[in-house]
């Protein structure tokens, strides 16, 4: 996905006040800092993580939970060879919210973001 495809997809749910201000800028951000990392323009197989991740902020920003993954599901991804770049991407997340995501936020991101690093490593 292309910065410019989320951009108009967020600003869908944006305007529809689906997800907050924070979520969205928070996400562009995001955008920039994993097409920084892994140098390119479009990030394949990311449009997932990226519903997800501005969603996320927003069930944070209004107090809302999720119930996480499952302890099968989590077993699996906890096996991911990815956990160091994936720890590095949370916590740029949570130095944008200065504050930490929930445990089963960051659950969830470990599933999308290992497809995400895999696809464009």
């Amino acid at each position: 996905m292309e910065k410019q495809e989320m951009k108009i997809k967020l600003n869908i749910l944006l305007e529809t006040e689906t997800i907050t201000n924070i979520a969205y800028d928070v996400s562009n951000k995001t955008f920039d800092y994993l097409s920084g990392k892994y140098k390119k323009q479009s990030l394949d197989g990311s449009d997932m993580f990226w519903t997800h991740l501005c969603m996320a902020l927003t069930r944070i920003e209004r107090g809302e939970t999720l119930e996480g993954p499952s302890e099968n599901i989590m077993k699996e991804i906890n096996q991911t060879p990815y956990k160091d770049d994936i720890e590095e991407i949370i916590s740029f997340v949570n130095a944008q919210l200065n504050q930490k995501l929930p445990k089963e936020e960051r659950d969830f991101f470990y599933l999308h973001l290992h497809g995400v690093i895999e696809n464009n490593k």
